[in-house]
């Protein structure tokens, strides 16, 4: 079962999230990310294919960072909220949901 965690980003500042999950190790997993104005949307918010870095050092210890540029964040509509899920998918195809919950985006006022 995916643990439940809303994150709440500022527009134009870098965020990182860390998250921990023992006993799985991720070595050779590929880790995936997606947001979405609300579940039935089909338009991608946050994505780990293009906006949103996701990295697992070290993979054995199951430390999962989650990382938006300032540069990307500046380019997220404002203000505006959706949902979100964090997947990792084995070397065997199998795939686990890390972490999902609601994100905010607050706006930036200075440019």
């Amino acid at each position: 079962m995916a643990g439940n965690y809303d994150i709440s980003i500022d527009q134009g500042a870098t965020y990182v999230l860390t998250i921990t999950r023992n006993a799985l190790n991720l070595t050779g997993y590929t880790m995936r990310m997606q947001g979405r104005s609300s579940h039935a949307s089909t338009t991608i918010v946050l994505n780990s294919a293009t906006n949103v870095t996701i990295t697992t050092a070290p993979a054995t210890n199951s430390v999962i960072t989650v990382t938006i540029s300032a540069v990307n964040s500046a380019l997220l509509p404002a203000p505006s909220s959706g949902v979100y899920d964090i997947e990792a998918e084995s070397p065997t195809g199998v795939v686990y949901r890390i972490l999902e919950g609601a994100y905010s985006v607050s706006p930036e006022v200075t440019r």
